[in-house]
């Protein structure tokens, strides 16, 4: 027989679990008129940078790596494109259906779990010459199980989380 102790610990070890299953959810949408191939060069417009200079900084070094590898140039004159990001962090609630402590089996039921958590938002957008709208990536992530953490203490953390959004969001880019 488990003592209540272990109980607790099996639920919260359950939880812990299905919190970190999930992961960034990205999403891309593009001008399906639009010819990609001929994009070669972009300057950046403006968006809304994050607030913190480091992770600002960071957004921008990942999205022009990225631009490199699809065979873009950054140039201060006229371009192709511009492409502008912008990022936010929200706090939101998270849940869970945990088993009841001290029960087990089928009917055991089931109670709800739910917290704040602390999430980020990234949006990618490249825009062509007349200011239209060519090609957007979104990427949603949670940055912390606890709402009123300090997200850039670790800014490890954070460049690792960046780095993959981006990563993730220019695996669309060009569009097929």
């Amino acid at each position: 027989m488990l003592s209540k102790t272990s109980c607790v610990f099996a639920c919260l070890l359950l939880l812990s679990l299905a919190v970190s299953i999930q992961a960034q959810k990205v999403s891309v949408g593009f001008d399906r008129a639009a010819d990609f191939s001929k994009f070669k060069t972009y300057n950046w417009g403006k968006g809304s940078p994050a607030k913190n200079p480091q992770i600002d900084q960071e957004i921008i070094a990942n999205i022009e790596q990225q631009l490199t590898l699809k065979g873009l140039t950054r140039t201060t004159g006229n371009a192709d494109v511009n492409i502008s990001y912008s990022a936010a962090v929200t706090t939101g609630f998270d849940e869970a259906t945990v088993a009841k402590p001290g029960t087990w089996g089928p009917r055991a039921g089931s109670s709800n779990q739910v917290w704040q958590i602390k999430k980020g938002a990234l949006l990618i957008t490249m825009k062509g010459g007349n200011n239209e709208e060519l090609w957007r990536a979104t990427a949603i992530d949670t940055l912390s199980q606890d709402a009123n953490a300090d997200v850039t203490k670790d800014m490890d953390k954070a460049r690792k989380k960046v780095r993959q959004a981006v990563e993730k969001m220019f695996k669309y880019y060009p569009p097929k």
